[in-house]
């Protein structure tokens, strides 16, 4: 089976290095350690509802979503994981279309297996990863379709894309926004263009439950657009009955968890800040400001492939080598924001193998 390169790899890594996959702490996958409170009674009750087909068109489901973003039932596209809709926007939009690098790689995967012309454009690694706005001007008319991941993925970053989507909108080009990780920003509000999505036909953007609710096993996923001719292509398109079960009960108490969600924003507020304080007091390596779950580093000495076996060996660690990231080497490794317990073991093992 290919190799897509991703995090979460623990199996294998498990049997590669003959570890107990259950002894392995998973710095490699970005998800929220936060457990929701009453999931497993959430979970029972979804097994009764599986007794019988889930609706086909996500009613309660797409009612729920609503209620949550404040966006229009119709506007909504529920998908088993942000990644089904990924693939079905690809077979939905026009040929050309362009994409901030480095970031997610399904993005160019899907586009390139749907026949699209992908031109990669960088975002500017010299000064923070930020979008230079000349340069998409400079390439309008060389793409239908511009893709960004915002909070961006590997290096964690928020961007206000306001005078972004101006440029589209002006351009009459198509805007699509992955805002899966949006939820861990502190000014969320700010930065999220939710609240364009009825005005803006021009604009699609991909959200999910994975990251932020810590649930990527239930595969729950959705974009939004009020683009009414790609949510007729996407549903042509679309296989019938991909959400199960338990994802539709949990959408029924999850959007609702108000603690949860505002513990969730404030231990990462906490979280984000101790680890990006103890990681810069590492001499050897540069390390990337985050608004995220997530923290993009630059090792100056050794190689990303180096120390993600020497983490794992002596400390049951496993780490994201980043390395296969259009426009990052073998220098760059991306590690998650955990437990503060199991941050607290990652900076103990990781000034050991590194120095002070």
């Amino acid at each position: 089976m290919k190799d897509l390169g991703h995090g979460a790899n623990v199996e294998p890594m498990a049997r590669m290095y003959n570890k107990n996959p259950k002894d392995i702490i998973d710095f490699s996958s970005n998800i929220n350690p936060n457990v929701i409170q009453g999931l497993e009674e959430y979970i029972l009750e979804g097994l009764q509802e599986s007794r019988s087909y889930p609706d086909i068109k996500y009613t309660n489901l797409r009612n729920n979503i609503s209620q949550y973003i404040d966006v229009r039932p119709e506007f909504i596209i529920p998908g088993n994981g942000a990644t089904e809709i990924i693939y079905l926007l690809m077979k939905s939009i026009d040929k050309r279309i362009a994409i901030l690098n480095p970031t997610f790689s399904e993005y160019e995967r899907s586009a390139r297996l749907n026949n699209l012309d992908v031109i990669n454009l960088n975002l500017d690694e010299s000064n923070e990863f930020e979008i230079d706005l000349n340069n998409i001007k400079e390439n309008i008319n060389k793409f239908d379709s511009l893709f960004v991941c915002n909070p961006n993925n590997p290096n964690g970053k928020v961007k206000n894309l306001e005078k972004l989507l101006d440029i589209i909108v002006d351009n009459n080009k198509l805007l699509i926004v992955d805002e899966t990780f949006m939820e861990f920003v502190e000014e969320e509000e700010k930065y999220s263009l939710v609240k364009y999505v009825e005005k803006y036909p021009n604009l699609f953007i991909l959200k999910a439950v994975t990251k932020f609710f810590g649930l990527p096993g239930i595969r729950l996923g959705y974009g939004l657009t009020s683009n009414n001719d790609i949510i007729e292509k996407i549903y042509n398109y679309k296989e019938p009955w991909t959400i199960n079960s338990f994802a539709d009960t949990l959408s029924n108490y999850i959007f609702k968890d108000q603690k949860y969600i505002e513990d969730s924003k404030e231990y990462y507020i906490d979280e984000r800040n101790f680890m990006l304080s103890e990681l810069k007091s590492i001499n050897s390596i540069h390390v990337y400001d985050t608004d995220t779950n997530f923290i993009l580093i630059r090792l100056n000495d050794k190689r990303a492939k180096e120390i993600k076996v020497e983490l794992l060996r002596e400390g049951n660690i496993l780490i994201r080598d980043a390395s296969n990231f259009i426009g990052l080497d073998d220098r760059y490794i991306r590690i998650a924001i955990k437990s503060h317990k199991e941050n607290e073991l990652l900076i103990r093992h990781m000034k050991k193998l590194l120095g002070d």
